[in-house]
């Protein structure tokens, strides 16, 4: 691969003035959310980073920017509660960018698309709860360990008496000034200024921290861990690594779509630059990273032309870091929870949320059923199973098949089933049948049921079945069984069958090697249905 592939046509001044614009929402960004994650909040710029150099090297596309993200993070906190063993977060990015590499390196890009519509709005709006029930105490002033939503919310009850209103209205505020800054303009530095406005306010109200409490910021520790070569370790945290994994990989689909850069090649570059940077991460013993929609739609709007934009807002958040090591240590934690409170509002996704109780009820149940995982469950186990929801209802239509009855539609050789199809005149010795899905073992049998109830049905009985495939896309051996076991028992009743429209190749091979063709015979398989009449049909008489 090519070295530095998106420098090809860079211009340096709009990649500096991006680079600008960018650092005002990174900093306080990766801040916040490298404190969510549950490492210290510096280490989040670093992480940033790291990804930016990765991104100049490896990546194609200008614009995408890569590292400490929201959405990952509560799973990556979640991990690090339940281990005690040091350098857990580099093992996780370890494992996360092995993960992408080889999805990228085998092509399997393609799997981003198993995670529904329904099911990712619920997913996201589960995880923005998380994050939102997870920074509840920090807003009121409490010190509560970090647990599940549930029983954060049953701590907050019961600590309800000690809630103080500085940190709450705090909390409000920087929340307030970013949201406001987001409607004015994507490309304000309202994060940034909102820390600055609450690192004032702080200082000037409470400088001796006791309504408002600081930072814990440790002398400016970045706290890298290079990751534990335990095996036991490792299989412990895979869950969470294949969570975090996925979360990437559908995250950075969404992203490139959104900028309409979404195709295989481009897709493949990402995952592996994403892949990469979370392995260089975790050598150096950060934690996980992911690509952001955010700050990638910043950069576009701010007319980036190359990853040196993302490189410069980088080189400035460590530079801030170098020259002021205990700055952190001025920040009040309720500031930080505002940020967040701002990042997991920007996460539910209110369009989709809106449109899919009109559209499909159904999926509205989905996306409820899947936020309800998301939300009770903890994250690790939440998480997956909302993706094995996703499988389910990727594979309904499988369960669902449906065989309808069609008629002649007059001066045509069409037949159809809608309400230009007429049974008037149609030749009672004759029935055509469509079949409407594939077959396979969990519908061969409805179908093969639906057919005989149909024609069962007909009076008089027909003396021809012509079954019409232009739905038969594949049928597995189960299928494949029942159709041959239809046709001999149709047979053997004096009904004659034939197929018609079977358009799918794939469809014609399984037939022809499940032995379906030689029980139907080769002379009763038509490219029509008008076709198969003309051919086996009794002439009508005079």
């Amino acid at each position: 691969m090519k070295p530095f592939p998106s420098l090809g046509g860079v211009r340096v001044a709009r990649d500096a003035l991006a680079a600008t614009t960018l650092v005002a929402l990174a900093i306080p960004e990766q801040l916040a959310t490298a404190h969510l994650a549950g490492v210290p909040a510096a280490q989040g710029v670093v992480v940033f980073a790291i990804c930016a150099v990765v991104m100049v090297l490896v990546a194609r596309d200008g614009a995408l920017s890569v590292g400490a993200d929201s959405t990952t993070a509560p799973v990556i906190a979640v991990a690090l509660a339940g281990a005690a063993a040091p350098g857990t977060a580099a093992t996780i990015a370890a494992m996360v960018g092995l993960v992408l590499c080889a999805l990228a390196l085998f092509r399997l890009e393609g799997l981003a698309r198993l995670l529904s519509l329904p099911v990712a709005a619920g997913m996201m709006t589960g995880i923005a709860l998380h994050i939102l029930a997870g920074r509840l105490p920090v807003a009121l002033g409490l010190s509560l360990a970090p647990a599940s939503v549930m029983a954060t919310l049953a701590g907050v009850w019961t600590h309800l008496g000690e809630a103080h209103l500085a940190p709450l209205a705090l909390t409000g505020l920087v929340a307030g000034i970013c949201l406001a800054g987001r409607a004015l303009d994507r490309r304000l530095p309202a994060p940034l200024l909102a820390l600055a406005v609450a690192v004032a306010l702080a200082a000037w109200f409470d400088p001796d921290a006791r309504h408002l409490a600081r930072y814990a910021d440790t002398a400016g520790s970045w706290g890298l861990v290079p990751p534990a070569l335990d095996v036991n370790q490792v299989l412990a945290l895979l869950p969470a690594a294949l969570t975090v994994a996925f979360l990437c990989l559908f995250q950075t689909t969404v992203v490139l779509r959104q900028g309409e850069r979404d195709t295989p090649a481009l897709r493949r570059n990402a995952l592996g630059a994403v892949g990469l940077c979370n392995l260089t991460v975790a050598l150096l013993g950060g934690f996980a990273v992911n690509s952001s929609p955010p700050r990638t739609q910043l950069l576009r709007d701010s007319g980036a032309s190359s990853q040196l934009a993302g490189l410069g807002a980088a080189a400035i958040g460590i530079g801030v870091l170098a020259l002021a090591p205990g700055a952190l240590g001025l920040l009040p934690e309720a500031a930080l929870a505002g940020v967040l409170v701002y990042v997991a509002l920007h996460l539910l996704p209110f369009a989709t949320l809106r449109r899919l109780p009109a559209l499909s009820p159904s999926e509205a149940a989905i996306a409820v059923a899947t936020m309800t995982l998301v939300t009770l469950l903890p994250l690790q186990s939440g998480l997956p199973l909302a993706m094995l929801l996703s499988l389910v209802h990727a594979t309904l239509p499988l369960f669902v098949a449906q065989v309808v009855e069609l008629h002649h539609i007059p001066g045509t050789t069409i037949w159809w089933h809608g309400p230009a199809a007429t049974p008037d005149g149609e030749r009672p010795d004759v029935q055509v049948l469509a079949l409407t899905s594939p077959i396979n073992f969990a519908n061969a049998e409805s179908i093969t049921r639906e057919v005989r109830d149909l024609l069962h049905a007909r009076r008089p009985p027909p003396r021809l079945l012509v079954l019409e495939g232009a739905g038969l896309l594949y049928l597995d051996l189960t299928g494949a069984d029942g159709l041959t076991a239809l046709v001999t028992e149709l047979r053997a009743a004096g009904v004659d069958v034939a197929l018609a429209r079977v358009e799918s190749d794939r469809a014609r091979e399984q037939l022809a090697r499940c032995g379906v063709l030689e029980v139907l015979g080769p002379d009763h398989l038509f490219e029509s249905v008008d076709l198969a009449l003309r051919a086996l049909a009794t002439p009508r008489p005079g």
